[in-house]
């Protein structure tokens, strides 16, 4: 296919992502073996079970989603005025979250959990930046982990873009794409396994807290690393992985079936969740990474074009990921007490939550000036018409 074109698939990847990831986090609140922020007494096991395959990958799927878009970003910007972008663009919604948009989950959360009886605006004053940090006191970035995250990593990693661009570093991109143009590419899930294992006696829980999060810190720092990698060798790579995704999906499924038995059901063989042995994240990670392997390769055969509906959320992603959680919350605080089990109480607050989330986040678009960039958006005469996301793609065979 001549010239430049936009990787539309990119940005039905990205949708999706967020879509999935609100899915799961509307269906925590019913899974009998979890505690989360708000637990229903009418749980699903079978709920949780159906669950347990996209929670292996969805989080490496964003972080590798996310690294593809840095990849573009730095493209097209590569000085400063990147960094500045990043900053500006992620650290502002960050703080606005942290500061108003969960306050309301805290809120409900301690009604539901502890029986607190104030209004809002009394909890927001008079409690939430006062009685230290969540979970023994109120003040959190909760989900709003994964954008502090992806700042620290865009930081950090500014000197390593530049250094994948130098003439020192040829011969090793050189090596990269020829290994990642062959079979050798489904064993990269051993670089986030690698330092996971590393960093694990230093940092032995997952806290999404970043100050003590070194073992996982590394492992989504991986998936990232990989996704801006792969972007940046998208016309090298991306036949091959289109080629391939046949097989991705044969070695997912069957790693997906290997955990569902030996894993994921009552009596767990090899680890779990709770008991993260070597063997147990060795499948994870292969899994995950297979997973991301076949999803952009059917993603690229099948839904690189133009759509007006993914463009349309691609827009909204930002402020829909910003509230989803605190709609989530609010939802269980309502719907629980009808007592109509976990399979309808489930789709009523996925159903509200993605009808609030979304018209939060309409609303948001229509944020004047610069208060757009509190949501993650660009101020409206600033907001491009199309991403950066161009690159030849192979056409489809």
């Amino acid at each position: 296919m001549a010239g430049q074109e936009r990787l539309y698939y990119v940005d039905a990847l990205r949708v999706g992502a967020f879509l999935l990831l609100i899915a799961y986090h509307a269906s925590v609140a019913f899974f009998p073996g979890m505690d989360w922020l708000i637990d229903a007494p009418q749980t699903s096991y079978l709920l949780e079970q159906a669950m347990m395959f996209p929670r292996a990958w969805r989080l490496a799927l964003l972080f590798f989603v996310s690294g593809m878009g840095t990849w573009f970003l730095f493209r097209r910007e590569s000085g400063p005025y990147f960094l500045k972008q990043r900053f500006i663009r992620l650290f502002p919604p960050l703080i606005f979250a942290m500061c108003v948009v969960i306050v309301p989950q805290v809120w409900y959360e301690r009604m539901y959990e502890a029986g607190y009886e104030g209004s809002f605006l009394t909890f927001w004053v008079t409690r939430y930046f006062t009685e230290g940090k969540y979970p023994e006191g109120n003040f959190t970035w909760a989900h709003m982990w994964f954008v502090a995250y992806l700042l620290v990593m865009c930081l950090i990693c500014y000197p390593v873009f530049h250094l994948v661009q130098s003439r020192m570093a040829r011969p090793v991109m050189a090596w990269f794409e020829r290994v990642a143009g062959t079979g050798w590419i489904y064993l990269f899930f051993l670089l986030p396994l690698v330092l996971n294992v590393i960093f694990t006696p230093f940092f032995p829980r997952q806290t999404n807290a970043l100050y003590n999060d070194g073992a996982w810190f590394a492992v989504w720092a991986s998936w990232f690393g990989l996704g801006f990698l792969m972007a940046r060798h998208h016309k090298a790579l991306i036949t091959g992985i289109v080629e391939k995704r046949l097989l991705s999906a044969a070695i997912a499924f069957d790693l997906a079936l290997f955990l569902y038995v030996f894993s994921w059901n009552s009596s767990p063989i090899i680890g779990d969740e709770n008991n993260r042995t070597l063997l147990y994240k060795t499948a994870l990670f292969a899994l995950a990474w297979s997973m991301i392997l076949t999803l952009v390769g059917f993603a690229a055969h099948h839904l690189n074009r133009k759509s007006a509906a993914v463009g349309w959320l691609n827009q909204k992603v930002f402020p829909l990921y910003m509230v989803h959680q605190t709609v989530i919350v609010a939802a269980l605080y309502y719907v629980l007490p009808w007592g109509a089990g976990a399979w309808v109480s489930f789709a009523a607050v996925f159903a509200a939550t993605a009808g609030f989330s979304l018209l939060f986040a309409m609303v948001a678009e229509l944020a004047p000036g610069r208060l757009a960039l509190l949501v993650g958006l660009n101020p409206p005469a600033a907001r491009p018409k199309a991403a950066s996301t161009r690159q030849a793609l192979p056409a489809r065979r």
